[in-house]
Formats: structure tokens, sequence, C-alpha cells
């Protein structure tokens, strides 16, 4: 259900006496608890969910939940088990339910129940701490030190400190209320109290959680020396632990006193060598120190690391807040890029299953052809032959297939709606060059210097033709950690700067560059479009006379942007065009709210109406006879050529070529088997693809690697 607070509270109250008029409990029930969620304890909304519960000969049957349950209906059940005196399972429901939405404050029903006589003296502490104080934890963890006074949790917080209080008064020996106590207090700014709470703890359990809970109690109050010898102390009730070592740390970097926060982070790294946080800390205070090019790399590097280091990317910002399309690189937000991860997901387990299945995709509005080039590119990695009928209702104004201008080249033909590729494959050596620089972090600071010397390494202007090829057919991702889609945009982006970079001491005007990238901006749009834009926007704002000539090119081509329709590159084009240094207030002011429209929805959009995987009719007899068909045919000494040449001019060109690449492969000895042939673990990859798919096809070929095979 959507949030029941962006409804008027006054209407479901009012829908609720007329469903209780009606005998309609249910809904009476629903609605007054929906009115309910903008004030938990509004006295004459509460007044009428007693009415309602008293009305039920069974209140217990208003409250059955099964499947996926509401929070406004869960809530409803906790004040029902309370209503019925079963108040350990009230209190624990609606705290799981303040849990989930602690800007409600819910917490206030398990604090007035906790308040009725003898109800708190009737439940063990196990089930209190289990049911009450880690839910009450749990939202302490997730808000911030302190939580600013207009944060909604703010009272929920409030709450449960109260019943922590109340809890300690009855439990006082237990060591879990008094360091949870300090926890809260803590987020609620009770600085002394928190303290207070934690060397309590600490009398009563001299562990390490206890150390740590006095250490942050003493952090927050800026005493930081103090806390670092509690830190310290924490250390010695476990000595293999790192996290003391970190925290100490970050206090002392945080402090600007980075000579002891590098020592602590030194300590943890000898502890745990390979840990992330430490080894992103140590980095960054590197470069701190010396200030290099090659610090901040390996920094920024660590952000796109498997698994993902989030503290690199929290102080790499520090290094380089996010700018939207020069250190910032958001993934395609085309409705069908969302529609093919999914159908991504479906295969994934088993791609090999969906050989000869069919991807029906139809949207209301045509979309980025490149979309198309991330759905071959997957299937080329994954092996199975599978086809997309990309299905389309509306063609925008003006029509998105067309060059916008006159243009040299155009890397897509059309046949209706079905893009199919306008270009020629790129040879190995440029894909290789390309995968190289989008395997780099996104950072136009970094990429930059890397297009020019990639550009002049493949022989600049001389390699446009292919570079330009390489927007459709991209090199494969790096790793498993990429879903293909992102990545077939992040390479045309470093192919466009490579493009922008093809020798770029000749004059720009009229240059095979500035051709080429003007080709990409008036083309047919796509996300080539928005890479031309980015590497137009790199020149631009080194050299102020080709950025006169983008400005009035950004000018046209923000005319053209479509009345309707999702367009891929309206918001590189606004965002780049932002980055300008010389931008009028003007023209920066109308660019500000168009972006701000682009984020609040309010351009054009496009709609998935139909997204399915349809199975190949697969014939199991028919497969089988194929197949014994074509062993009978080798066995009477038919079939043609036993070591067929199926890809000439390949470095596994024959049968008996890839059957002792697979023998060798068997041995365990992989890079000896693949230096045989000169292949690398990408060109493996290529060359494994484009063989399984011949073998998939073909009987009398499959039937003959397999009696090579058992030789």
């Amino acid at each position: 259900m959507s949030d029941p607070r962006q409804g008027n509270a006054d209407e479901d109250t009012a829908l609720a006496r007329q469903a209780l008029a009606q005998r309609d409990l249910p809904h009476a029930l629903h609605h007054i608890g929906c009115a309910l969620t903008h004030d938990p304890m509004h006295r004459e909304r509460m007044q009428l969910l007693n009415e309602i519960i008293a009305a039920a000969p069974d209140p217990m049957a208003l409250v059955q939940l099964e499947g996926d349950v509401s929070f406004v209906d869960a809530a409803s059940k906790s004040y029902v088990l309370a209503w019925m005196r079963r108040w350990a399972e009230a209190m624990d429901l609606i705290t799981d339910v303040a849990e989930i939405r602690p800007d409600i404050p819910y917490m206030l029903w398990c604090e007035w129940w906790m308040s009725q006589p003898g109800v708190v003296q009737s439940i063990p502490l196990s089930e209190l701490i289990g049911g009450i104080v880690v839910d009450i934890l749990k939202i302490a963890s997730k808000c911030p030190t302190p939580i600013p006074a207009d944060d909604p949790r703010k009272v929920t917080l409030e709450s449960g400190a109260r019943i922590l209080g109340t809890l300690r008064a009855l439990h006082p020996s237990e060591g879990m209320l008094w360091f949870g106590s300090s926890m809260v207090a803590r987020r609620t700014g009770a600085v002394g109290e928190a303290l207070q709470y934690a060397q309590h703890a600490y009398q009563i359990d001299p562990s390490w959680k206890a150390a740590i809970g006095v250490a942050n109690a003493l952090r927050d109050g800026k005493r930081l020396d103090e806390a670092a010898q509690w830190f310290a102390r924490a250390g010695t009730h476990d000595p293999k632990d790192v996290s003391a070592h970190l925290d100490c740390g970050d206090m002392m970097l945080d402090a600007d006193r980075k000579a002891e926060a590098q020592q602590q982070y030194e300590q943890a790294q000898r502890k745990d060598p390979e840990h992330p946080w430490a080894a992103a800390s140590l980095m960054y205070l590197r470069h701190l120190a010396v200030r290099d090019d090659a610090s901040k790399l390996a920094l920024l590097r660590m952000t796109e690391a498997e698994p993902r280091n989030h503290r690199a990317e929290e102080l790499y910002e520090r290094l380089d807040p996010p700018r939207l399309y020069v250190n910032r690189l958001p993934h395609p937000a085309d409705a069908s890029a969302n529609a093919l991860n999914d159908i991504f997901e479906q295969m994934f387990d088993n791609p090999a299953q969906h050989h000869g299945s069919t991807v029906k995709l139809k949207l209301s509005h045509l979309e980025s052809p490149s979309v198309v080039a991330g759905f071959w590119l997957q299937m080329e990695m994954w092996g199975p032959q599978v086809r997309l009928e990309y299905l389309v209702e509306t063609i925008q104004t003006p029509d998105p297939r067309q060059p916008k201008a006159q243009v040299p080249f155009s890397l897509w033909k059309w046949n209706g709606t079905q893009p199919e590729p306008g270009v020629d494959r790129p040879g190995l050596h440029t894909v290789r060059a390309i995968h190289e620089l989008a395997s780099e972090p996104f950072s136009l600071d970094v990429w930059a210097p890397m297009a020019e010397r990639i550009a002049a390494k493949l022989g600049g202007a001389a390699a446009i033709r292919e570079l330009v090829s390489t927007l459709v057919f991209p090199p494969r991702p790096p790793g498993s950690a990429w879903r293909v889609l992102p990545w077939v945009q992040r390479s045309q982006v470093a192919t466009a700067l490579v493009i922008a970079h093809c020798d770029p001491h000749v004059a720009w005007q009229g240059s095979p560059r500035q051709q080429a990238l003007y080709a990409l901006l008036y083309g047919p749009s796509d996300w080539t479009t928005g890479a031309a834009i980015l590497a137009l926007g790199v020149l631009a704002r080194r050299d102020a006379l080709i950025r006169a000539e983008v400005v009035a090119a950004f000018g046209w081509l923000f005319q053209q942007i479509p009345s309707e329709g999702f367009c891929s590159w309206e918001l590189p084009l606004v965002a780049t065009w932002l980055t300008f240094p010389d931008l009028d207030e003007v023209t920066k002011r109308r660019l500000e709210e168009y972006k701000a429209r682009i984020f609040d929805g309010k351009t054009g959009g496009s709609t998935v109406h139909m997204v399915q995987l349809e199975a190949k009719k697969f014939d199991m007899a028919a497969e089988v006879q194929a197949a014994q068909a074509a062993q009978q045919q080798l066995a009477t000494g038919g079939g043609g050529d036993p070591d067929p040449v199926v890809f000439p001019g390949q470095r596994v060109a024959r049968l008996s070529d890839y059957v002792r690449l697979m023998k060798a492969m068997q041995t365990g000895n992989m890079m000896g088997a693949l230096g045989q042939f000169g292949l690398d673990m990408m060109g493996y990859a290529t060359v494994a693809t484009a063989w399984g798919q011949k073998l998939a096809q073909d009987p009398t070929l499959n039937a003959k690697f397999a009696a090579q095979m058992a030789r």
C-alpha cells in the first residue's frame, strides 16, 4: 500500500466511523489505523479505535494477518493484543512496527502499555530484551549522533530512552540496559547521561562492548585523549579486534590529528592486512601527505573494488565532491534498460537453457538503440542465441531514429523500430584500448589524460573509423560485478573521449575529431549522443573558442528535446552545459530549473507495456534424431571434411585447433593452453562463445567435435 500519511487523517476517521456504523469492522479498523499514523496518541481517534474493537465479538478475528502485511495492520494487531491483555506480544509487535517506521511514534504505545500496573513486572527480562530493547537499539543504530531536532524519529528515540529508564529501575544489574541507554542518549544529545550510563555498564560488565560504549561517549564529549585510552582498553578485552583501532583512527582523522590516525589504521592493518576500511584510510592519509596523482588514483580505484569499499567512496568524496558527468556517471535510465535488466536476472542462473528463446519488449516510445547493443553483448558473453523483438507504439517528434542534421555517418540502421548495426565490427586492438580506459573508475580528470595517450597509441585520427565501431560493438566488462548496460554506456563515453583526443594538436575546425563528435551529437538519439556531449564538454572547458561553438550547438540541441518519451541525452546536456565557466546567470537559472524538472520526473518518459522471455518450443525427439543422424553420417564416412576450418583467419580456426585448446585446458594449465594460440582470458571468452554457438547450431560439427575429443 502507499504511505497512508499521504492521505487525509480526518477523511480516514470519517470513513472509519461510517464503516463502524455499517458494522464493516475490518474496513473501520483499517481506516482508523491509517488516521492514527498521523498521530498514534490522538485521543479522539484512539477512542474510535476502542469502539471498533469493542464492537467485535472476537477482536482477534479482525487482525488475522496473512501474506504481505502493511505496518498499519500490524500496528492495529498490536493494539488488539494489548486490548486482550497479551502485553508481551503487543509490545514485541509494536516495537517491530516502530523499527520499520521510526518516523511514526508508535513507541509511545509501548511506553503507555508498559506504564500499566504490573505489566512490566509480569514479563521475564529475557523477553523484554529480545522483544523490546533490541528493537530500540536497532532504531538508534540507524540514527545520526546527535539526531537533529526536526528529525521525525526523535520522538521514537526519546520514548525508547524512557522505556529503558523504566527497565533499568526494575533490573539495575543488567549491563545491557545501561549500555543501550548510553547508546540512545548519545543519539538524543544527552552527552553527560550517555557517559554516566556507559561507565556504569562497564562497572557491571567490564567487556569489549562496554569499553567501546565509554569511548564513544567520551568521543561525543570531545574528550579525545580519554576516548583513545578507552578504545585501547577495549583492545585488551579482545586483542584480535580491529574495529576499536578503526574507530579511534576515524576520531583522530576527524580531529585533524593525522599522525595518531595513521598509527591506529596501521595497527588495524597489522591485525587484518586486507581490511578495506584501513586500506582506504591509509591511502587517503598518504594522499594528504604527498598530494600526488598516483595515491589519488589508487583511492579512486578502491571505490570500484569488489566488494565495494564504502570507506574509499566516503574519503574520495572529500577530495573530489560528486559532480554529475564529471566524476559521477549515472546508470542509464531508459525504461527499456530497466526491463532488460529484469530479463537478465531471469536468465542469470542458467543462460544456456534459454537458447532459441525470444525476448519481447514493447514500449510506449522509442528509446536508445544502445540498449539493444547491450542486449547483444550480454548474449554474446553468455553464449545462447536469443532473439529480441523490440516493439514501439509511438514515434516521438522529432523522430529519434533520424539524424538531427546532415551527418557523414550513422551508427544505426533501422528496420521499422528494430535497430541494426550501421558499422562493421572493430579490430581487437581498438576494443582492448577502450576496455583499458573504461575499466578505470569514472572521473574525467583521470580519463581525459588516459584518452589522449590511448588516442596517440592507436594512431590518432586514423583510428576514428574503428573507434566509431566500438560504440555499437563495445568491449566486454572487466568483471562479474558489472551489469552490462551501464558498462556499454561507460565504454561509449570512453570511446568518445578518445575520439576527442585524436590528433589534439591539429586545428579543431574541420578536423576528423570535430566531424566525428558532431556526427554523434547530431546523429540519431542514443546514449552515444550523451557520450559526444561529455567529450565536447571536456574540450569546451579547456578552450574558449571551442566553448563558444559548443554552446551554440548545445543551445540548438536543447530545442530538439522531444516533448514526449524518454530522452537519454537531456540530463547529460544540461549537466555538462552547467559546468562551463563563463555561463551567464539567465542561462544558468534556465538550466538549473530544467535539471530540477528532470529529477522531479516532469519531463518526457517512456513506459514498458510488455517484457517477457518466451522459451523456444523444444522438440527433444527432433534434437535426438538430428544428433543420431549426424553420428551415422560420420560413421559411414559422410559429413564432409572431418577437420573443417570454421573461422578462417582466426587464431582458433580449425575444429582440431579448438579440440587441442580444450584438451590442453583440461590438464589444468589454463594459461599454457591459451598461450599456444596467443590468447588472453578476454580473447578466450570470445573464442569460446563463437565456438559454443557454432556447435549448438550444427549437429554434424558437434558430432565431429565429440569424436575428436574422445580420441
